[in-house]
């Protein structure tokens, strides 16, 4: 049986698939720019934080879902102070934000996590599969590979040499300098992330191949996920 929709209700959902579009352009947008951030480090926290801004922009306007806003909030909030904290002690004092990477990765990782869980279980409640939905599939696909450039980044500042050099910008210091490294991690988890290979971790070092796997299995988590949900969509279609 056909679901039948009020105008306002289509509306909604017009709009929430819009912002779908507008989530794939923005996180395109980053992906793309990363090259620039060798030289102007600045630019990878800044191009984290119009991210977080944009997810959290998401919940207000387009998220069907009501429960667990403010955490989602809270969190989001918390990367943004916390990068800004980051980017202070390693200007500062590089031994310090040394210190504070695993709770910089923390919160990113959490407010990155959150968001796709919650992603998708917007997508699983769409009455229809369209151009808007696959949009918003696959900004979340690409998402997880930006959460595991996070991943691989910290595991670089932490143990450089777990990471072939020769694949790193010239010249690079782990400890005053890491976000010039960070163009290079998003483009070896998008190589973990799409199975095509990861040239830039060091064979036998564990750590980075550990982590270079646990992005390829999300990933492909992912997709299975999504293909359930398209097909699950056509089934619904199916006349009994």
């Amino acid at each position: 049986m056909t679901r039948v929709f009020k105008k306002e209700q289509l509306r909604r959902i017009r709009k929430r698939h819009r912002g779908y579009g507008y989530q794939l352009v923005v996180i395109s947008l980053v992906l793309l720019v990363q090259p620039l951030a060798v030289d102007w480090p600045l630019l990878t926290s800044l191009n984290s934080i119009v991210l977080a801004l944009v997810m959290m922009m998401f919940l207000t306007r387009y998220s069907p879902l009501q429960v667990h806003k403010r955490w989602l909030y809270g969190l989001g909030i918390g990367a943004i102070v916390f990068e800004t904290i980051w980017l202070a002690a390693l200007a500062n004092s590089p031994a310090l934000a040394k210190h504070l990477t695993i709770p910089h990765l923390l919160i990113w990782a959490t407010f990155i996590t959150f968001f796709l869980v919650r992603k998708v279980r917007t997508l699983m409640l769409e009455p229809y599969v369209t151009l808007g939905v696959l949009l918003g599939a696959a900004a979340g696909y690409l998402l997880i590979g930006y959460l595991g450039a996070f991943l691989l980044h910290s595991l670089f500042i932490f143990q450089p040499l777990a990471f072939d050099l020769n694949y790193l910008p010239a010249g690079i210091n782990p400890l005053t300098e890491p976000l010039r490294a960070f163009p290079s991690m998003v483009t070896a988890s998008f190589e973990a992330l799409t199975t095509v290979g990861n040239a830039i971790s060091r064979p036998g070092h564990l750590q980075s191949h550990i982590v270079t796997l646990m992005i390829t299995i999300l990933g492909q988590l992912y997709v299975a996920v999504l293909i359930g949900l398209v097909l699950g969509r056509f089934h619904q279609r199916l006349p009994k």
